[in-house]
């Protein structure tokens, strides 16, 4: 019964903050949302248990220039005794096209285990994977947390919608975002006006939406995510901004 309630939750939480998609208009890496040094941690709710936490970070990857988004996931030591997670997921992108270069993912929940490198070769229109298998890659297609940073370089119609293409699991994904309306936020780091928008994802495994999905970002040029709420068929669970730098 624990599996089957934490499991779902704890897999939700972990892609929709690495998940928050859109289109149109990017600004060069170090200019409005994408900032080298940046730090997110969140604090994972379920009711009024704190289940786990999340980290977003974004570094410069020395050898190539890359940028290196690094997303960290965990349950607290309470969890731990009946699911534990320790997941980590990275992507190295394009500092000027916030295109994807290269995604790892290593996850661990509970007895569950996978890795998976991704090699993304825009030239060729193919994603390379770690066991030499080639897919066809379509030219807009960005990895998860590509996708999320390129998300945040972009404008929000209220009341409109925004497509975005992205790959997993050996195939192109499409996701449209709705959204919705200015709401004023309060979490832990602070209080927030906050733009609300609602993904709804075509997807399978870790990243498949079993439930609504309603995501704050900023209003302003950081498009900072403060707030994740998905309603699933046993409850509902909040993910929330804590600190950020």
């Amino acid at each position: 019964m624990k599996r089957t309630i934490d499991r779902p939750a704890r897999r939700a939480a972990v892609a929709a903050l690495a998940l928050l998609a859109s289109a149109a208009g990017t600004a060069p890496a170090g200019e409005g949302p994408i900032r080298v040094g940046e730090r997110l941690s969140y604090s994972i709710q379920y009711g009024f248990v704190r289940a786990g936490t999340s980290e977003l970070t974004v570094s410069v990857d020395t050898t190539d220039g890359s940028l290196l988004i690094r997303s960290r996931a965990s349950t607290t030591p309470f969890f731990d005794v009946f699911f534990k997670v320790r997941d980590e997921i990275r992507s190295w992108i394009d500092p000027e096209t916030l295109r994807s270069i290269r995604f790892e993912k290593r996850l661990s929940e509970g007895n569950y285990r996978d890795e998976e490198m991704v090699v993304f070769d825009h030239e060729r229109g193919v994603a390379v994977y770690d066991n030499g298998k080639e897919v066809p890659l379509l030219p807009e297609a960005r990895d998860i947390l590509a996708s999320f940073f390129y998300f945040r370089t972009q404008r929000l119609p209220i009341g409109g919608e925004v497509p975005l293409v992205y790959h997993s699991s050996k195939k192109n994904w499409s996701i449209r975002v709705d959204v919705d309306k200015v709401e004023m936020v309060e979490v832990p780091a602070g209080r927030f006006r906050c733009i609300r928008v609602e993904p709804f994802l075509k997807s399978v495994g870790v990243f498949k939406q079993t439930g609504r999905l309603r995501i704050w970002v900023t209003a302003d040029e950081r498009r900072m995510p403060v707030k994740l709420e998905s309603k699933v068929t046993f409850g509902a669970f909040e993910a929330v901004l804590t600190s950020y730098e």
